[in-house]
């Protein structure tokens, strides 16, 4: 734990300061009204129980954004602090990038192949993953859901990207 995030798995194959889990402290409930009034959209309630408890965070190459404490504390966004990616700058900024319906809650992101990242969507029905074009990947009735497979496949992908000769496994 260093600095209100949980590091596991680190990884300097990657980078100095790369983990395989970045896991963020958990978010002030008064910052969910301070999100609305910046985007105009209200945060699902499945999205306040995970935001409550881990405020955004990276798993392998998969990210959830957060409510980032520079942010909301200061009015201001402080990039030089290491924090979750924003979730306001995703819905207000980020979502422009996908040809998806702007009124859609963006949540997250994950490498999609070399050159191209898809992103996470809720329509208040369902979870979507769009790529940039707009095609639809996949959808998910719960969040549950999304992450099991969402994490099966990032795991995956970095499973393949360990150098040779470093051991994972615990002893």
């Amino acid at each position: 734990m260093n600095d209100s995030v949980l590091n596991i798995l680190h990884r300097p194959w990657v980078a100095r300061l790369n983990w395989g889990l970045m896991l963020y402290q958990g978010a002030q409930v008064n910052w969910f009204s301070e999100f609305t009034k910046r985007t105009g959209k209200e945060i699902p309630k499945f999205y306040i129980d995970f935001l409550i408890s881990i405020n955004g965070g990276f798993i392998y190459d998969l990210s959830l954004y957060g409510l980032t404490p520079t942010l909301y504390n200061s009015g201001q966004l402080n990039r030089s602090i290491l924090q979750c990616h924003d979730l306001t700058t995703a819905n207000n900024n980020w979502i422009r990038e996908f040809d998806v319906d702007p009124e859609l809650f963006h949540f997250g992101g994950r490498s999609y192949n070399y050159d191209e990242n898809v992103g996470y969507f809720y329509d208040d029905q369902k979870i979507l993953c769009y790529r940039k074009n707009g095609e639809l990947i996949n959808n998910w009735d719960t969040f549950s859901n999304m992450l099991s497979d969402e994490i099966k496949i990032v795991e995956q992908e970095m499973l393949g990207e360990v150098p040779e000769g470093i051991d994972l496994t615990t002893k």
